[in-house]
């Protein structure tokens, strides 16, 4: 029998609550300090990319009243952002992820505040805004391969998933919360003060970067090791061609050369080719009809107007966020069955939206939707950090995003030609090509290649978190 103390009486029934919340394992990579700044600088930059987001189109809308002028705009800083990201994945993995980070954060910054200095001086024209889009453009390159590559150096492969939960669930709730924020802020102060505010949240991000520790990394136990042993001699590397291990990189290798390396090492990794198809596939089929579908079916099926729009869009946020909370608490460890699941049935519910007759059935089929990718995405995504060797990850990370940025504009494309046309048949098709490649995917042994072991330990890795 246990006799409480006068400090445990004391304690409210509430501590034991919070306690346990704490425990979560969603929350682990947040007992590393090196990971708590990279998701500080995260949070502060991505709640100035919403106050971008919306200055940028009001600004454009009111110089013009142009929609094709917006899109021009918009066009000008994803093309070289797609462009670029494979060779900027080369860069990260030939220089320090960390350092590109800076670099891209600061020229962000320069580039943001030269908007809003023509905006202030009453210069802007949508030629400048085109010409700064593509610089901004080629920055973001610089910036997503090298933060992918980062993770794992932050966090430690066993924290990954709580990691890329605690960044992707940050990025979602600041995209349902900064818009309306950002909207208040350009509507009382102008667009001017909201490029400054997001100019000065990259300095930030780049400040709290800037605090990063650069002497060791962490390894898979997520223990600190530099980059010499206990009596200080270089950690030894394994042999090149090693099983787990690529071919030692070439000193001064050609920059081809080293793209060409990284897409033998996808082609050579079957578990990782299979999973960058049906990445590319299910890019394909959701990225249309998602940014095309909702406000068409808003306006033209539900006669919803603005606010049946905001209520699609949040449904699939919300959604999203519930699942990489889900997903922050699972482990890397045999989750292929429940990869291939969700995405079949994120298809399913892309179907249902192309028979909904109401507005509040297609907001049920948008939630499901978007928790099931938002949980496939995390979980995927850890896999691949934990499986790619470092000295391959922003390499293999790159491509990743290509798959995305990449597919992106020719899905969209081929939704607004479609969805004119029969709507009902463009979500049913969408639908119908993800349960299909989930199939596929099965058939051909995803689920034993997701299953196989990851994430060993990489002693030649042990490069510095710089």
């Amino acid at each position: 029998m246990t006799i409480p103390t006068a400090d445990s009486a004391s304690v409210p029934a509430t501590a034991g609550r919070l306690g346990r919340l704490r425990g979560l394992r969603i929350w682990h990579a947040a007992g590393v300090r090196d990971f708590r700044l990279l998701w500080a600088s995260e949070g502060i930059s991505v709640l100035g990319d919403q106050f971008h987001a919306v200055a940028l189109s009001w600004l454009v809308i009111s110089l013009t009243g142009s929609g094709l002028a917006l899109g021009t705009v918009l066009i000008a800083i994803s093309v070289p952002r797609a462009i670029l990201l494979l060779p900027m994945g080369v860069v990260a993995d030939r220089r320090s992820p960390r350092s590109m980070m800076l670099v891209s954060h600061f020229a962000r910054a320069v580039i943001v505040a030269a908007i809003a200095a023509l905006i202030v001086s009453d210069n802007a024209s949508i030629p400048a805004l085109a010409a700064l889009g593509l610089l901004f453009g080629a920055a973001d390159a610089m910036f997503i391969p090298a933060m992918q590559a980062f993770v794992p150096r932050a966090a430690g492969d066993d924290r990954l998933p709580s990691a890329n939960a605690l960044l992707q669930g940050t990025l979602q709730l600041t995209s349902i919360v900064g818009p309306p924020v950002a909207g208040l802020v350009v509507a009382a102060a102008g667009t001017g003060i909201a490029f400054g505010l997001d100019a000065a949240s990259f300095v930030v991000a780049a400040g709290l970067l800037m605090m990063i520790g650069g002497a060791r990394v962490l390894s898979r136990s997520g223990v600190g090791s530099s980059a010499t042993g206990a009596a200080g001699a270089a950690a030894p590397a394994p042999a090149p061609g090693a099983p787990g291990h690529p071919a030692a990189p070439v000193a001064n290798e050609p920059f081809l050369a080293s793209l060409r390396g990284g897409l033998r090492y996808v082609l050579a990794d079957r578990a990782i080719a299979m999973l960058m198809l049906v990445s590319l596939v299910l890019n394909f089929a959701l990225s249309g009809p998602a940014s095309v579908g909702m406000p068409w079916l808003a306006e033209l099926r539900y006669h919803a107007g603005a606010a049946g729009l905001g209520v699609l869009v949040a449904a699939w946020a919300v959604g999203g966020l519930a699942g990489t909370l889900v997903a922050g608490n699972a482990r890397l460890e045999r989750q292929g069955r429940n990869v291939l699941v969700g995405l079949a049935v994120a298809g399913c519910a892309v179907a249902v939206v192309g028979i909904a007759p109401s507005v509040l059935v297609a907001f049920a089929a948008f939630a499901v939707g978007g928790l099931c990718t938002g949980y496939v995405n995390i979980v995927a995504i850890s896999w691949l950090q934990a499986r790619v060797e470092r000295a391959m990850l922003g390499r293999v990370m790159g491509l990743v995003m290509l798959m995305g940025f990449g597919i992106s504009p020719l899905s969209m494309a081929i939704a607004g030609a479609l969805i004119d046309v029969n709507a009902t048949a463009l979500f049913l098709g969408a639908g119908g090509l993800m349960i299909v490649t989930t199939i596929g995917a099965r058939a051909m042994g995803m689920v034993e290649l997701f299953n196989a072991p990851v994430g060993q330990a990489r002693p030649g890795n042990a490069t510095a978190c710089e």
